[in-house]
Parts: C-alpha cells; structure tokens; sequence
C-alpha cells in the first residue's frame, strides 16, 4: 500500500458560504435593494414597467432575486426611475454591510 495524501481544510472553510450560495445570497440583496429604490421613488413595478419598456414578470423576479441583470438592464431601470445605476449597488451594499455581523 502506498503513501496516502491527506487533504486538511481550514475550520472556517466550514461556515463559509458556497460560491453559489453567495452568488443566490448578493442577487437576493440587490433584488431588495431595487425594490427598496424603486419604493422610495415613490414608483410601482407595473409603472417602472411602463416606463422603460422593461416586463413587470421581469422586474418582479429581478427584485425576488431570482436572476442577474444584466448592466444593460440596470441603466434602463434607473433612467426609468431618474437615478444613476450605482444607487442600486450603494443601496444592496448597504444592505449587506448591515446584515453581516461585527467585525466580519
């Protein structure tokens, strides 16, 4: 029998996210962080539909998290509702920052 390799993970490799599980985490904080803008500007999803041509299934499902605009899209929301693209990254990075706990 020959020699055997063993692989040591680091502890904390276990309470890390998998990558998609991240990825489905920071797309589920950017859909809030949408919706949250689009609420603050006073603006429902079926007139930011109207307004950019963008479908309301499409908007609804951004904002649920459940796919990855593209950055095409995201200028095409924000004009829609007068703002610069970046509010919504400032806005879900916000978010983040406030869910994660101290010091992390």
């Amino acid at each position: 029998m020959g020699p055997q390799t063993v692989v040591v993970r680091p502890i904390w490799e276990i309470f890390l996210l998998s990558a998609s599980e991240q990825q489905e985490q920071n797309l589920a904080i950017l859909g809030q962080a949408i919706r949250q803008v689009r609420e603050r500007q006073d603006v429902t999803a079926a007139e930011l539909a109207a307004t950019t041509g963008v479908e309301r299934e499409q908007i609804d499902a951004l904002e649920a998290g459940q796919f990855d605009p593209t950055y095409e899209l995201l200028l095409v929301l924000a004009r829609g509702l007068g703002i610069r693209p970046s509010v919504f990254i400032v806005c879900a990075e916000d978010m983040s920052t406030r869910r994660r706990p101290s010091g992390a």
